[in-house]
């Protein structure tokens, strides 16, 4: 997605005249579109004290440490300008973007929002706000903002590229739909190819159909002969780390893992898949930064709470274990592993009366997931007699 074309549009000067010894709003802003960005915001820190009650100034400061990615600063000071001057609908833009690039998704998503119900003719708000939602796995929303954009951006090759992945992400999630998957995959490459044909939203979204067909061994070929040409993609040593820690080859993962997080948008669930391989590894106490990582991006999510259960069972920190398996299942995992993890929990603990409550738990989650699975092969081969007729 192209940068924010209206950043000049968001720098909204000071209005009246500085004296001799007061930072000049206008000097400021020159150095700002001239690019001095350093300077700028040297300026801009001196407008700010002077002029500390205007919401503006803020956005226009806040703008100086976004361009310098110094994003932190930026969502910082772009919150401070907000609590001013809430109307300021550029500022909600830019701060959803600057906690994009923070890694923090579920905090962009109310900011992008209020964003897109201010200017829901903006492509962009709605782009932003559509892969953070999938960075979370909320599929269908993400779908519904990526549609959007597409609406008000229809060549926008990034936007048709993160709005096929809504599709084969959700064809997995429902059992592999392979015939609408194999729809959705092919109306996005014609889109994509008619607009760019040399565009490298083809070879990943190929490495994507092909993995969800089950082929893993030519989606990670796919991903390797692509980097060799395009090095700076978010998402590909994601998931090039995710395939080789399937396969059990930890340093390979790390490494794949390690140059996603050197990138300047690294895919938020990065710091999740390090603290898992560390803790495969045996190496848990590397594990716990990246997960309380993790957990800071994505609190409401239950996998980094998992992960950090399994971790903390792997150093035999049993009550640490159990509250964070414990806070997994508040949030909604009812899964027969995770039970199972908090028996083992409770049972390190001497509680064995709630070891034995978890091991029941366990048993009835698994028996459930057994009879959906039983469920869906019949429907599944009651489509195909429906289909051979």
């Amino acid at each position: 997605m192209a940068m924010l074309l209206t950043i000049a549009a968001a720098l909204l000067a000071v209005s009246g005249q500085s004296g001799p010894l007061l930072p000049s709003p206008k000097a400021a802003a020159a150095e700002l579109e001239a690019g001095n960005y350093a300077a700028a915001e040297r300026d801009y820190r001196l407008v700010v004290a002077a002029y500390p009650r205007m919401g503006e100034v803020y956005t226009n400061l806040g703008i100086c440490y976004f361009l310098q990615k110094k994003y932190q600063e930026a969502a910082e000071t772009f919150q401070q300008g907000l609590k001013l001057k809430p109307e300021m609908a550029n500022a909600w833009l830019l701060l959803g973007m600057s906690q994009f690039h923070l890694n923090e998704p579920s905090k962009a998503i109310p900011s992008l929002r209020q964003y897109t119900s201010m200017n829901p003719a903006d492509a962009e708000g709605h782009y932003y706000l559509g892969i953070c939602l999938l960075s979370l796995d909320r599929d269908q929303e993400a779908a519904q903002a990526l549609g959007k954009a597409r609406e008000i951006d229809p060549k926008n090759t990034d936007v048709l590229y993160h709005l096929a992945e809504c599709y084969v992400h959700s064809a997995q999630v429902k059992g592999g739909d392979l015939n609408s998957l194999q729809a959705a995959f092919q109306r996005t490459v014609a889109e994509i190819a008619a607009i760019d044909p040399n565009s490298v939203r083809l070879h990943q979204l190929l490495a994507g159909y092909y993995e969800a067909m089950g082929d893993s061994n030519k989606a990670q070929s796919e991903l390797e002969e692509m980097i060799k040409t395009h090095p700076h993609v978010q998402g590909v040593y994601y998931t090039l780390g995710c395939f080789y820690l399937k396969q059990y080859h930890y340093d390979q993962a790390l490494d794949q893992f390690k140059a996603e997080l050197a990138l300047d948008s690294p895919n938020p669930r990065t710091y999740l898949q390090i603290g898992r391989t560390y803790t495969d590894m045996r190496e848990p106490e590397k594990a716990l930064p990246f997960l309380e990582q993790a957990i800071r991006m994505e609190p409401d999510q239950t996998t980094p709470w998992v992960q950090m259960g399994r971790t903390h069972l792997r150093m035999n920190e049993f009550d640490k274990a159990a509250s964070a398996l414990e806070k997994a299942i508040q949030l909604g995992d009812r899964s027969a592993s995770t039970y199972f993890l908090l028996s083992n929990a409770y049972r390190g603990m001497g509680k064995l009366d709630l070891a034995q409550q978890a091991v029941k738990k366990s048993e009835e989650a698994s028996r459930e997931q057994s009879n959906k699975v039983i469920e869906h092969l019949r429907e599944a081969a009651g489509e195909n007699k429906a289909d051979d007729h």
